[in-house]
């Protein structure tokens, strides 16, 4: 069956029509920080990384791969998995959700270039696909299985119940719990060993960028319980218990393959302890936002980081 082209056809564009752009609007706010706190991975000098890198020792090195190889797929997944809720939002006609979810791609093939780049500066070039797989069943089963599902069922059914498990899983799930909690790690090992500076500003910029990816979520999550009531809130909250102990549970897995033992003196409460706190934040976030208007909503409410 093929595309049905009249459900896209533009009946109007906002920018040219009485009143144009509606600055006020959360997600337009977001978008303008987005232009102020622009930042290039390419510029980021890694060359004491290389240094540091060469002084670790081998279940250290192995350690950050594998955090960072599951850094490294999730930032290409989220980049690859966003086009179904832009589309929904074009075929809304919400002109300036689409206008910072287009910058918001845009950031998040950022993160995966960020990445990529650090890998390639410290000569890591081997197949890591299995961190991210085999040693980890409960990532496999959130970035390659939950993610993928809930964005692309959007191209068959927009229902606001379909939307708002979308926006749970990439925003408060996969963002607000797993990368939030991996970024964590990275500051600890940065901040107590004082090594790979370069890695650790690239983690920083990565963090502000999510913070206001979270809070467009939080914002879009509350702006459909507004719309559509408790029912979708109901399942908003049914789906974040059910992928919770999938989030969570990527903490817990072993952080090497060798005897299970932890470089960097990590703790519980660096790692499991932390990724539960972070799921208690964003619930507490929906529930406040839900009670505002979303009119007088502004980024310091929902936690953006503004450096």
């Amino acid at each position: 069956m093929g595309l049905n082209f009249e459900e896209y056809k533009h009946e109007y564009f906002k920018s040219v029509r009485k009143g144009g752009i509606d600055w006020a609007l959360f997600p337009m706010k977001l978008y303008q920080l987005g232009k102020r706190l622009f930042w290039d991975p390419a510029t980021i000098d890694l060359s004491k990384d290389v240094e540091d890198w060469k002084k670790l020792s081998d279940l250290e090195k192995l350690f950050i791969i594998n955090v960072g190889s599951k850094f490294s797929a999730g930032e290409e997944a989220v980049a690859l998995d966003l086009h179904p809720l832009i589309v929904t939002l074009v075929k809304e006609g919400r002109v300036e959700e689409v206008m910072y979810l287009e910058q918001f791609v845009y950031e998040e093939s950022k993160h995966v270039e960020a990445f990529r780049r650090f890998f390639d500066a410290v000569g890591v070039k081997e197949d890591l696909t299995a961190f991210t797989k085999e040693l980890s069943p409960n990532y496999r089963k959130i970035f390659y299985e939950e993610l993928p599902k809930a964005m692309w069922n959007l191209s068959k059914d927009q229902s606001p119940e379909n939307e708002v498990k979308a926006v749970v899983t990439y925003n408060l799930i996969v963002e607000g719990v797993a990368a939030e909690g991996g970024y964590n790690i990275f500051r600890y090992i940065n901040k107590k060993f004082n090594i790979l500076p370069g890695l650790g500003k690239m983690v920083n910029w990565i963090a502000t960028d999510e913070s206001r990816h979270i809070a467009f979520g939080v914002y879009l999550i509350a702006r459909l319980i507004k719309e559509w009531g408790e029912r979708v809130y109901k399942v908003a909250m049914d789906h974040l218990n059910y992928l919770a102990p999938y989030a969570i549970g990527i903490f817990s897995e072993p952080g090497v393959p060798q005897e299970g033992k932890i470089p960097f003196d990590l703790t519980p409460e660096v790692t499991v302890e932390y990724a539960k706190k972070l799921l208690n934040v964003r619930i507490d976030a929906v529930n406040r936002a839900k009670e505002m208007k979303l009119e007088m909503l502004t980024p310091k409410d929902l936690g953006v980081i503004e450096q």
